[in-house]
């Protein structure tokens, strides 16, 4: 009798968290789905391998072609990378955006973050718990090391960039986006999957200049390829591609010159827009799909927050109103400040 009801109790445990899922979204969602097998998966490891009886129960609710699709392999990945511990609260927001405005299931994407876990302001325990509940795969990656580079003399901010060459040997994808975690998406991302070519990127724009002959490497398509990947590596040492103190961009840029498919604005919408060539913004706001906040970044701290009068108060306050919106729906109101 006491076994029965070990494996009983589990079972309608199971079956009620399968109901209440199928309840609350659409039962032919694929993202419904993969939750609900996540669910599964997570329930099962904290059971343990005596209640595999009990779960089978709950896997057999899918049809074969649910789980068929729940076991597809994702062909693309959308990336990004939170080397330092203080960029979590952005690559969360940047996570929300692309899901609210994109299926990925349909898409044949997954969300894939690279992540650093060791040395100072690495990501904690915490924050990658709270990534991962935004919809990332995370990935641990050390530091690369270059011959004849001293990572210590590239800008701070800049200091771990490079780690970003990691993902050319992700080859399990056919294709690559990557995005830098101070973005926010506002559109279909699909279209960035046709693009010709290995390697694609949008201009880079200063406060001077409105279209630069370099590319902004903050979102940037590809094909991952072990050769590629390890050609990179070996460049990095090579002074005429990289100087000690630069960091991807400067070197890809040099890398890449002259074969590199080009952008519109609108997958690489620079804030710095905003102030400088304000008739273009405007134009172009409608259109944009990936915001990238680059010359100022959300702040925790309510006493800087960029509200009307500084220079870039209407973007700001338009990150701030997404963040709210972010906190609110994974209910972290009262555990991360307000970004804005």
């Amino acid at each position: 009798m006491r076994s029965r009801l070990s494996l009983l109790i589990p079972t309608v445990l199971i079956l009620g968290l399968c109901i209440v899922l199928f309840g609350a979204y659409s039962p032919s969602s694929s993202d419904t789905l993969r939750s609900i097998h996540n669910q599964y998966e997570t329930t099962k490891s904290k059971l343990g391998g005596s209640s595999d009886k009990a779960l089978s129960t709950v896997k057999d609710l899918f049809s074969a072609d649910e789980q068929k699709q729940l076991d597809k392999k994702a062909r693309y990945a959308i990336t990004s990378s939170v080397q330092t511990a203080s960029f979590t609260a952005f690559a969360l927001m940047l996570g929300y955006s692309i899901q609210k405005h994109n299926d990925l299931a349909a898409m044949g994407a997954e969300m894939v973050l690279l992540i650093r876990e060791d040395g100072a302001d690495a990501v904690t325990k915490e924050n990658r718990t709270r990534l991962e509940a935004a919809g990332w795969r995370v990935k641990v990656a050390e530091d690369l090391e270059f011959e004849n580079v001293d990572n210590s003399k590239i800008r701070a901010h800049h200091r771990h960039n490079l780690n970003k060459l990691h993902l050319w040997s992700w080859t399990e994808y056919e294709k690559i986006l990557f995005i830098d975690a101070d973005v926010v998406c506002k559109g279909s991302l699909r279209e960035l999957w046709e693009i010709p070519g290995d390697f694609a990127a949008a201009p880079d724009v200063w406060w001077n200049v409105l279209t630069d002959n370099k590319f902004n490497s903050g979102v940037i398509v590809f094909k991952p390829s072990l050769e590629e990947f390890h050609k990179l590596i070996h460049k990095v040492s090579d002074p005429e591609y990289h100087r000690p103190n630069d960091a991807d961009q400067a070197f890809l840029n040099v890398y890449y010159r002259f074969r590199y498919f080009g952008l519109p604005y609108k997958y690489n919408f620079n804030l710095i827009m905003y102030q400088f060539h304000r008739p273009h913004w405007d134009q172009l706001w409608d259109e944009a799909v990936l915001v990238h906040f680059t010359v100022r970044k959300p702040k925790p701290d309510p006493s800087e927050h960029c509200h009307k009068g500084c220079n870039e108060w209407e973007p700001m306050e338009w990150y701030a109103m997404l963040f709210k919106e972010m906190l609110a729906y994974y209910g972290w109101e009262k555990e991360i400040p307000l970004y804005a």
